[in-house]
């Protein structure tokens, strides 16, 4: 890398299984894609919830004057399906700001993934 060279991105390759109390969230990369896989809405709903835990807190006043810039395409998928992605250069959408995430949700997916979760 010479100083004429542009900046490089951390590369990170994961393979990562994260117990919750009720769930199980399975986190890995492929290619320039994290996807986050679980087998339930629920196990979403919990994973935000400890977002908003006393350790990300913690985390995000240690970013201060040197924030984290994610520059990864994320999936999130529910059994299966894809029911969100996060594209750094595409802005998320109306719906991602009215629940306050950011991530374009994909109501076909989300209604796949919850017909496949009720029907068995």
């Amino acid at each position: 890398m010479t100083a004429s060279s542009p900046p490089r991105g951390l590369l990170i390759e994961a393979e990562l299984t994260v117990e919750l109390p009720n769930s199980t969230v399975e986190l890995r990369s492929e290619a320039d894609t994290l996807y986050l896989e679980t087998a339930s809405f629920g196990a979403l709903r919990e994973l935000r919830t400890i977002a908003g835990s006393e350790a990300v807190d913690w985390l995000r006043q240690q970013a201060i004057g040197a924030p984290l810039t994610v520059a990864t395409p994320l999936v999130v998928r529910v059994s299966g399906v894809t029911v969100a992605r996060y594209e750094p250069t595409t802005p998320p959408g109306w719906l991602a700001d009215w629940l306050g995430i950011p991530l374009r949700v994909d109501f076909g997916g989300v209604l796949r993934a919850a017909v496949q979760r009720l029907s068995g």
